[in-house]
C-alpha cells in the first residue's frame, strides 16, 4: 500500500526553499540532541532572492522530545490526576479537599484512615488512600531529583497508557504547537518519529543560508556570522557539515504552515455572562418565539 503522507522527497543540491529539512540545527533544551530545521520562508521570496533572513522552525527525535517538552505534558498529567482523586477520596470521607494544605499526607492517613478499623468499606477505603498517599510522594521525590530519563522510566512503567496517549493526540494534531511527523528522511524504514516545535521559530542570515544549501562548515559558519556576531540558528560541530537532507512537500508543508499559523493567529475572547445565556434560554424555553406577536 502505498505511503499517504508525510510527502518527503530528495533535496536538490544548492537549494534552500519552503520545505525543506537540513540538520544542524538549534532548539532550546535540545543543545546535545541531534536537531533539524525545516524551512518556512515562502517560496516565492526564495526564488526571487527578496529575503534577508531565513526562518526554520526545529525537529527534534519523538524520543528526545518525550524526554523534555512532552515530559513536561505528561508531568501536568499525571499531577491533575493526583489530586483530582485525592480530593475525590477526602470528600468521600466527609474531608476537606484542601486539608493536605496544612496537614501530611502521612498525617491524614495514620488520623482519619486507619487500617483495621471500622467495616469492610472503610477498611477498603483506607488501604486505597494509603496506596495513593505511596504513589503521590514517590512521584514527589522522582520529580523532586531532576533526572528527566528516571522521570520518564517511571512513566514508561506505571503510566505507558498515558504516553500511548500522548503520541496518539500528537499525530492528530491535538498537542498545541507540536506537529508530528513520522520521518523527515526519503525512504526512511524504521518509523521513530520526529515532532517540529512549531513556537519556536529560528533565523539564519541570507548569506548562512545560502551556504547551507551547498553544504556549510562550523569554520565557514563562523567566518559568515563574525560581523553580525549572530551564531545562534545553526549547531555545527568540528568535521560536521550542515546541509538539507529532505524536502517536505504538499500538502504536508502547507498543513504544517497553517497550524503554525493559527497558533500565532489565535484571539482571546471572554465567554458570554451566564445570566445573560439563561436569559437567553429563558426566551427560547418561554414558548414567545418567531414573528407573531
Amino acid at each position: 500500500m502505498p505511503k499517504i503522507r508525510p510527502h518527503i522527497s530528495r533535496p536538490r543540491y544548492g537549494e534552500i526553499t519552503q520545505g525543506t529539512v537540513f540538520n544542524c540545527a538549534f532548539a532550546c533544551r535540545y543543545e546535545k540532541c541531534e536537531v533539524f530545521g525545516l524551512s518556512i520562508t515562502a517560496r516565492c521570496d526564495v526564488a526571487q532572492d527578496k529575503y534577508p533572513i531565513l526562518n526554520y522552525i526545529p525537529i527534534v527525535m519523538l524520543r528526545d522530545w518525550l524526554n523534555r517538552d512532552g515530559l513536561d505534558i505528561l508531568v501536568e498529567q499525571e499531577l491533575k490526576e493526583q489530586s483530582g482523586k485525592l480530593g475525590s477520596m477526602l470528600r468521600q470521607a466527609n474531608l476537606s479537599p484542601s486539608l493536605p494544605l496544612s496537614v501530611p499526607l502521612t498525617a491524614i492517613a495514620d488520623t482519619h484512615f486507619p487500617i483495621g478499623i471500622g467495616n469492610k468499606n472503610q477498611n477498603s477505603a483506607a488501604k486505597k488512600f494509603r496506596e495513593h498517599v505511596v504513589l503521590v510522594e514517590e512521584f514527589k521525590n522522582i520529580t523532586g531529583v531532576g533526572d528527566t530519563d528516571i522521570l520518564y522510566s517511571w512513566f514508561q512503567d506505571k503510566r505507558p497508557k498515558h504516553v500511548e496517549d500522548l503520541v496518539k493526540r500528537l499525530s492528530r494534531h491535538q498537542v498545541l504547537g507540536y506537529y508530528l511527523l513520522e520521518e523527515i528522511w526519503p525512504d526512511e524504514e524504521e518509523n521513530i518519529g520526529y515532532v517540529c516545535l512549531l513556537r519556536e521559530v529560528t533565523t539564519l542570515l541570507r548569506s548562512v543560508a545560502k551556504e547551507l544549501g551547498r553544504g556549510l562548515s562550523s569554520t565557514k559558519y563562523e567566518e559568515l556570522c563574525s560581523e553580525t556576531k549572530n551564531s545562534t540558528g545553526l549547531s555545527i560541530a568540528q568535521g560536521e557539515l550542515a546541509m538539507p537532507v529532505s524536502l517536505i512537500g504538499s500538502p504536508t508543508i502547507e498543513h504544517v504552515l497553517q497550524l503554525f499559523s493559527n497558533l500565532f493567529g489565535r484571539i482571546g475572547v471572554a465567554d458570554p455572562q451566564d445570566e445573560v445565556i439563561q436569559r437567553i434560554i429563558g426566551h427560547c424555553l418561554s414558548g414567545d418565539l418567531g414573528g407573531n406577536k
